[in-house]
C-alpha cells in the first residue's frame, strides 16, 4: 500500500510539473523573419555569430508561453548558463521572449543583461519591473528590453542602467507594433518615478504604442533622450539632460501631452517635433541650455491643436523657440530671455500661412531679436514684457523688421495687437484689437 501511494504521489508530481516545463523553453531562433519575428533584431542585426561566441549549438532564447514567473522561479527551470545568480544579483545571458499570457516580475532585483551573449528581454506578455536595477554593457554590445504590440511594460521606482545600441529596435527601452501584427491592440509602457541613465535612447515608441510616463529622469542618453514616432504620449514630470541629440523628439499622427517637465543641456534641442500632427498639449516646461533650440516645431500642421503654457525657455544655443512649416499655435505665459539668437522665430512655408496667439511673454536679453518672421502669417500678441540685447537695438527681424516703430507703442502699452507678416510689401498691416 505504502509502495502504491508513493508511485502515485510521484506521478501527479510528475504531472503537476508539466505545465510549467512547457511553459519555459529554449527556443531556435531563426533568421526567417515570417516565422521567428519577434526574435528579428537578431536577424536584421547579424547577431547569430555573437551568440555563437557563447551558446553551443544553433542560437536559442527563452521563451516563457504561459503562466507567471520571478527571476526566482524561472531559475528553476534554467541552468546558470542561461540565468545565472550570485551576491550581487542575476545574469541574464540568453534572450528571453515573455509571449502573450505570460508574466514576468522584476521585483527588488538586480539584473545584469549580458548583451554580448544576446541577452534581452522580449516582451509580448506582461513585464513587471518594480523597486529593481537593470544593467547591462554601456556599449555597441548592450542588452536592450522591447515590447511588441498587445504587451504591457510597467517601469515602477527602478533603474535601468547602460542599456541600448545602435541597432534596430535595440536601443534601449523600445515599444512598437509590428508588421505582422495588422492593427491589433497597442503596445503599452507605462514609466512611475523611475531613472534610465546612459541608454542608447532612453526611450524609443514607434508606431503601434501607447506611452504614459509620470516621474522619469533620463541623463546621459548616448544618442537622443525620447524618441515617439506616431506614438501617443502623455508625460509628467520628465527630466532629460546631458542627452547626445536632442532631449525629446516627436513625429508622426498621435496627441502629445507634456507637462511638468525641465530638459536641459542636451546636444541638440530640449524638444523637437518634425513632421508631426495631431494635438499638442505643454505646459509648465523648461528647456535650458541646449546647443540649438529650446524648443522647435518643424510640420504642417494644419489646424490641429498646438497649445503652449508656461514655458521657460532660456540660455539655448540657437532660438528660445523656432516655429517652421504651417500651424495655428497659442502660446500663454512664456518666458524666453537669454538665448543665442532669436526669442521666437516664425519660418513660415511656401504656399502655407502661420497663425498664432500669444500672451504675456517676458522676452529679455536674446541676442539678435525678440520676435523674427518670414513668410506669410497673422499673430496676435499681447502683454509683452522686451529687454533686448542686440547690438543694433531691434526687437522686430526678418518681414517684421520695418514695423517696429508702429509695433511697439502698442504693445508696451499692454494693448492686444494683431499683426500681419508678408514678404509683399506691406502698406497698413498692425490694427489694434482695444
Amino acid at each position: 500500500m505504502n509502495r502504491l501511494l508513493t508511485a502515485l504521489f510521484a506521478v501527479l508530481s510528475l504531472l503537476s510539473l508539466q505545465p510549467a516545463m512547457a511553459a519555459v523553453k529554449l527556443t531556435p531562433i531563426y533568421a526567417n523573419e515570417a516565422s521567428n519575428w519577434p526574435l528579428e533584431t537578431f536577424a536584421a542585426n547579424g547577431l547569430f555569430r555573437q551568440i555563437a561566441h557563447y551558446q553551443q549549438g544553433h542560437p536559442q532564447a527563452i521563451v516563457l508561453n504561459s503562466g507567471e514567473y520571478s527571476l526566482d522561479q524561472l531559475a528553476q527551470q534554467l541552468g546558470p548558463r542561461t540565468l545565472g545568480h550570485s551576491d550581487t544579483g542575476w545574469t541574464l545571458h540568453y534572450p528571453l521572449v515573455i509571449g502573450p499570457g505570460a508574466r514576468l516580475t522584476l521585483s527588488d532585483s538586480n539584473l545584469y543583461i549580458e548583451g554580448r551573449h544576446g541577452g534581452c528581454l522580449i516582451n509580448r506578455g506582461e513585464l513587471v519591473i518594480e523597486h529593481s536595477t537593470i544593467t547591462s554593457n554601456g556599449d555597441r554590445s548592450s542588452g536592450f528590453i522591447h515590447g511588441w504590440g498587445g504587451s504591457t511594460t510597467r517601469i515602477l521606482n527602478s533603474a535601468l542602467i547602460a542599456l541600448g545600441r545602435a541597432d534596430y529596435r535595440a536601443n534601449g527601452v523600445s515599444v512598437a507594433r509590428h508588421r505582422y501584427q495588422d492593427s491589433g491592440a497597442p503596445a503599452r509602457l507605462y514609466i512611475v518615478d523611475s531613472q534610465f541613465r546612459n541608454l542608447y535612447r532612453g526611450l524609443d515608441a514607434e508606431a503601434g504604442s501607447q506611452v504614459s510616463i509620470s516621474g522619469l529622469t533620463v541623463s546621459g542618453s548616448r544618442e537622443q533622450g525620447l524618441v515617439l514616432q506616431s506614438s501617443r504620449a502623455r508625460i509628467e514630470r520628465l527630466v532629460v539632460s546631458n542627452a547626445g541629440g536632442h532631449g525629446l523628439r516627436a513625429g508622426g499622427y498621435a496627441a502629445l501631452d507634456l507637462k511638468d517637465s525641465v530638459l536641459r543641456h542636451n546636444a541638440g534641442s530640449g524638444i523637437l517635433l518634425e513632421n508631426h500632427n495631431g494635438e499638442v498639449h505643454i505646459s509648465s516646461v523648461t528647456s535650458e541650455n541646449n546647443l540649438e533650440y529650446g524648443a522647435q516645431i518643424k510640420s504642417l500642421r494644419g489646424q490641429h491643436t498646438t497649445l503652449m503654457k508656461a514655458l521657460t525657455l532660456r540660455n539655448n544655443g540657437s532660438d528660445g523657440l523656432r516655429l517652421d512649416g504651417s500651424m495655428e499655435v497659442s502660446i500663454e505665459e512664456a518666458n524666453i530671455s537669454h538665448n543665442q539668437r532669436y526669442a521666437i522665430s516664425i519660418q513660415a512655408a511656401p504656399g502655407h500661412e502661420f497663425n498664432g496667439s500669444m500672451s504675456n511673454l517676458r522676452l529679455h536679453k536674446n541676442h539678435l531679436a525678440a520676435l523674427q518672421t518670414r513668410g506669410e502669417g497673422k499673430l496676435e500678441i499681447s502683454g509683452v514684457s522686451l529687454r533686448h540685447a542686440s547690438n543694433r537695438g531691434k526687437y522686430l527681424a526678418g518681414n517684421l523688421a520695418d514695423q517696429e516703430a508702429d509695433v511697439l507703442p502698442p504693445l508696451l502699452q499692454g494693448k492686444k495687437v494683431a499683426i500681419r507678416f508678408t514678404e509683399m510689401l506691406a502698406t497698413s498691416p498692425l490694427a489694434s484689437l482695444r
